[in-house]
């Protein structure tokens, strides 16, 4: 949107400077399973078996994660690895043979590293760098994507991973996508917020609405009208899924994103296009990034599904150009066995991503480590943590870590309530300072919403306090 069009005032706030992904690491969570009783009968009509006779987390910080990789072989250098080393146990008289998933999180904003002898920004490298093992002999998991908020929950993550394409009622893969482009001309100059806009009251059920762009949107009760700034030369493209209306939608312009008088000009119809919604959702997909083509589908009906938020079908995309890599997490997906009364040892290494904190002097680094998942085994025994680190645990959301000659050290019955959180620093102490700007922001804010309320003149002085010095 250009700088003409961003209104009267705009208003930044620079509160917190963060970067990363969550979680950095989790548990195993068993998925689904089958168990063979001797005389070849197979059980699936009961939970799983498999007990958790203990598990040691092994955090591995030596170093923490710069906030820009100029190149891919700088990046993959960075060490920070958590280990979970699993005790399993199979106490009941059955061979058991269950799929474990291991969540380990989005890519991280600092791995957004163009790769120019590959063309393209690398993605999945890192995963190379660890292993997963049974039994000591190492096995090779499949990489597995699913779309996400942001923040994990086992009931709402798990179950969107899916072998095929997704069992959706409304999006299927030969679903009709139809899609109208338009062209803008004709606008004075005297009209710099020139809006675009039309009214859509389609039945949900049998049509849904994507307009690209879109940067407004009122409703009533028996319609919705969406926007979008107009500028001469644009074009503009809209999507309808399922059932398509004549591309007559009936545009109008107005002077501004109010949509109150209107103006002339053209929005003129130039082309339609039909396609399949398997087509639509791959249209940004790149198999070089080791994303498979079903979790990539799969990732695209969430993300619009999860985007419809009226009764009208209005949808949107996470992303412009419908790349929705960066909000993907990642798993490891792998199978074990266990024979009747068989105990093995299973060992997941994953890389290790903090948010940083750079409000606080020196900065501060996030990690989110999943219990959650593992309340999916029948039961759960010790838990030991151990973080090798040469910094220092400034916070903390479980009971108190004692200090150990590599770092800090934690045992627990159980798996203790809601995740794994800790923060490292490289100072005990790490302090934040006053940040100047955005008290001069607020200041500002609160002069203008005077101005506008009273109608008035307000004076006001703005008390610029030192920043503290770092300890």
């Amino acid at each position: 949107m250009n700088s003409k069009k961003s209104g009267i005032f705009t208003l930044l706030f620079s509160v917190l400077l963060l970067f990363g992904s969550i979680p950095s690491g989790a548990n195993s969570a068993q998925t689904r399973w089958h168990g063979v009783t001797s005389t070849g009968t197979i059980v699936t009509d009961r939970n799983c078996p498999i007990v958790v006779e203990k598990e040691q987390l092994t955090f591995e910080i030596n170093e923490f994660p710069q906030t820009y990789y100029s190149d891919t072989e700088s990046f993959l250098s960075y060490s920070g690895k958590v280990t979970a080393d699993y005790t399993f146990y199979n106490p009941s008289d059955l061979s058991v043979s269950a799929t474990l998933l291991f969540p380990f999180g989005t890519a991280p904003d600092y791995m957004n590293i163009y790769d120019s002898e590959n063309g393209g920004y690398i993605y999945g490298a890192d995963t190379v760098k660890y292993q997963i093992t049974v039994n000591e002999k190492e096995i090779q998991p499949q990489i597995r994507h699913t779309w996400t908020s942001g923040s994990f929950s086992l009931e709402h993550d798990l179950p969107r991973i899916h072998d095929t394409y997704v069992d959706d009622p409304f999006f299927t893969p030969d679903l009709t996508v139809t899609k109208y482009t338009y062209k803008i001309s004709g606008i004075s100059d005297e009209y710099p917020a020139a809006t675009a806009a039309f009214c859509w009251s389609g039945d949900s059920s049998k049509t849904k609405i994507l307009l690209r762009n879109q940067s407004g949107m009122s409703a009533s009760d028996s319609y919705i009208q969406l926007n979008l700034w107009a500028e001469n030369k644009h074009e503009v493209n809209v999507y309808f899924f399922g059932e398509a209306p004549s591309h007559d939608i009936g545009w109008k312009l107005y002077e501004n994103g109010g949509c109150e008088r209107e103006i002339s000009g053209n929005i003129s119809f130039v082309s339609a296009e039909t396609i399949d919604f398997k087509t639509f959702a791959l249209q940004s997909y790149n198999s070089s990034l080791g994303i498979s083509e079903i979790d990539w589908y799969n990732a695209m009906v969430e993300d619009l599904k999860q985007s419809e938020k009226n009764s009208y079908g209005l949808l949107s995309c996470s992303d412009e150009n419908f790349d929705i890599s960066a909000r993907l997490m990642r798993w490891y997906q792998y199978d074990i066995a266990l024979a009747p009364k068989e105990k093995i040892t299973n060992s997941v290494t994953a890389p290790l991503y903090p948010s940083i904190n750079r409000d606080y002097d020196p900065p501060i680094y996030s990690y989110q480590y999943l219990l959650s998942p593992a309340k999916t085994w029948a039961n759960f025994g010790e838990l030991e943590i151990v973080i090798n680190t040469p910094y220092f645990i400034t916070e903390s959301n479980t009971d108190s870590f004692a200090k150990s000659e590599n770092g800090y050290r934690l045992t627990l019955n159980g798996l203790p309530d809601g995740e794994l959180e800790f923060t490292l620093c490289s100072s005990e102490n790490p302090s934040k300072p006053v940040n100047i700007y955005v008290t001069i922001e607020i200041v500002v804010v609160c002069a203008i919403l005077a101005v506008l309320l009273t109608g008035g003149i307000v004076v006001f002085v703005l008390l610029r306090k030192k920043r503290k010095k770092s300890r």
